[in-house]
């Protein structure tokens, strides 16, 4: 193997090229020491930070760490972070950006070297990491390490008050970190100062929360037709017409009112672009059928204010930091989980030592040798029998950790699910993020949209533990109350089902413990959809839990 791409060279070529290193002759002067162990130097005119004993050792010593762990056969990880032409951070300000990113990436306490170079027109450092952890030796993962650092940018552009550059992470309308979406043009001039100064929202703002996704899912599965798009906007009480030359989107039950632009809503949204591909420009279906299809599911409404985006922006702020909480509890699951040891070594050499014991005594005992042979000869049958019983003991105590979860750490979901049945509001939260990411559309059983509860988008909720219910998780995070075998209440985080009882009092009971969960819940949005008996059921229930 050539001696230029082996482990050490690696570290050895991206420490002299990170301060410039010509030679054995460059001054060395550190600046400052930290009680953490990093010092601040300056080598050959270029300022550089390590964690490691020394700038002229740091190679060497991650050389040697990095030996440590044969499986991983890359252990550098370098990346730069430049600056643009107009910005001047201080070296400060630069080694605490690589500090930061070097934690987000999950090597905080690895060795690493930090070089700032200012010989091109954009100031940027060089960073070195060793992967391999100094402590355990084992290697850090970087899946979407990439992803990760492009977040880390955008915290550290606010921190210091940096120009916003483009990437994968972008700061949303609430100071929430979001992912950059595809970049559709500004709102119609006017739709923006009515929200704003009349606390409604516009037509447009309405449209395009409801039916722009809807309208892209449409475009990309290539099936699209003039009838589903209509149709897909009827669903939200709204409707598609011509005007002039082009599409105006308007409101359904009230026609004669304002009409948006329909290519603001959504780009593809112009006769020239559709007619290309799905014909001429096809007027909407009479909606005269019983089909569920054709029904508005939700409408505009001009007068209605807008909800309380504080409040909201404070919920979803809230339930990400418990997931964010959620995540690094895993992690210092999977540092600190410890395989089982089942002393195999150790069994293994206390048989061989009792049959090696009963030898001896054969050979102390009996002077014929026929017969100490012979005795041999049974000690040895019964050393291989006790030995194969031991293998089979072995492996039905690794076969009882494995169904016990045990033999090996938890995946991430199978460990939330375990969180969720000990009553963890986040792990709870979590399980139905994982049907949400998923876009999997949860309806009630049999098809029906009756006596259900609806709450909030993603409203969580702990798991009940009731003497007179047993509680069922499922993966999705649907949590399943069961009386006699049979299912009395569903909650499934946005709307809870109550189903009808063996009885009248059973029923109640239904009814009380929907009101409990529903007053566990943030109470943003509460909707009891069925018939006029199961309203008055359910606010009777809910008055009682007030009393309460």
């Amino acid at each position: 193997q050539n001696a230029s791409r082996t482990k050490k060279a690696m570290f050895d070529r991206l420490v002299d090229y990170a301060d410039r290193n010509d030679g054995d002759d460059r001054a060395v002067v550190i600046t400052d020491v930290f009680p953490d162990g990093r010092q601040r130097l300056i080598s050959g005119g270029i300022s550089c930070e390590t964690n490691c004993f020394s700038w002229e050792t740091s190679a060497a010593e991650m050389n040697m760490v990095a030996a440590q762990s044969r499986r991983c056969q890359d252990p550098v990880y370098h990346f730069i972070l430049s600056w643009r032409e107009n910005e001047l951070p201080t070296d400060a300000q630069i080694f605490e950006c690589a500090e930061h990113c070097i934690r987000q990436l999950g090597m905080e306490g690895h060795q690493y070297v930090t070089a700032i170079h200012q010989d091109t027109d954009n100031t940027h450092c060089h960073v070195a990491v060793n992967r391999v952890n100094p402590i355990t030796y084992k290697a850090a993962a970087l899946w979407n390490d990439a992803d990760t650092l492009q977040k880390s940018c955008r915290v550290l552009e606010r921190k210091y008050g940096f120009i916003q550059d483009n990437g994968s992470w972008q700061w949303g309308v609430n100071d929430q970190l979001v992912r950059a979406p595809f970049r559709y043009g500004s709102a119609p001039q006017g739709t923006v100062p009515l929200q704003v100064y009349s606390n409604t929202e516009s037509l447009y703002h309405y449209a395009v929360r409801e039916v722009r996704e809807k309208i892209s899912e449409l475009i990309e599965s290539r099936e699209i037709t003039w009838r589903q798009i209509h149709l897909a906007l009827h669903e939200r009480g709204l409707g598609l017409r011509e005007q002039g030359e082009g599409l105006v989107i308007y409101d359904f039950l009230r026609p004669e009112g304002p009409v948006v632009k329909a290519s603001s809503v959504h780009p593809t949204l112009t006769k020239f672009r559709l007619e290309a591909h799905i014909g001429p420009f096809e007027g909407p279906p009479t909606f005269e059928h019983e089909e569920w299809s054709y029904g508005i599911s939700s409408t505009y409404q001009p007068s209605f204010e807008l909800r309380d985006k504080d409040v909201r922006f404070d919920r979803r702020q809230a339930r990400a930091e418990a997931r964010l909480d959620l995540k690094m509890r895993y992690k210092r699951y999977r540092e600190g989980w410890e395989k089982p040891d089942l002393h195999v070594k150790d069994r293994y050499q206390q048989v061989a030592a009792r049959y090696q014991a009963m030898k001896a005594d054969v050979k102390r005992s009996q002077h014929d040798p026929l017969l100490r042979k012979l005795l041999y000869r049974v000690a040895e049958f019964d050393r291989m029998k006790a030995m194969a019983e031991l293998r089979i003991e072995l492996r039905d105590e690794r076969q009882a950790l494995a169904e016990k979860g045990l033999l090996r750490p938890l995946a991430y979901r199978p460990w939330v699910e375990q969180q969720a049945l000990r009553g963890d509001v986040a792990a709870v939260s979590q399980l139905r993020g994982f049907v949400y990411r998923e876009k999997r559309k949860e309806r009630t059983p049999n098809g029906g949209f009756d006596r259900l509860i609806q709450c909030g988008q993603a409203d969580d909720s702990a798991v009940y533990h009731l003497r007179s219910y047993t509680s069922h998780l499922h993966r999705d995070g649907t949590v399943e109350y069961l009386r006699d075998g049979r299912a009395g209440v569903i909650d499934r985080g946005d709307f809870v089902h109550v189903k009808p009882g063996f009885n009248d009092d059973d029923e109640l009971d239904n009814y009380r413990l929907a009101a409990n969960l529903v007053s566990t819940k943030s109470g943003d949005a509460v909707r009891i959809i069925g018939d006029d008996q199961f309203v008055d059921q359910v606010l009777d229930a809910g008055c009682g839990v007030n009393h309460r």
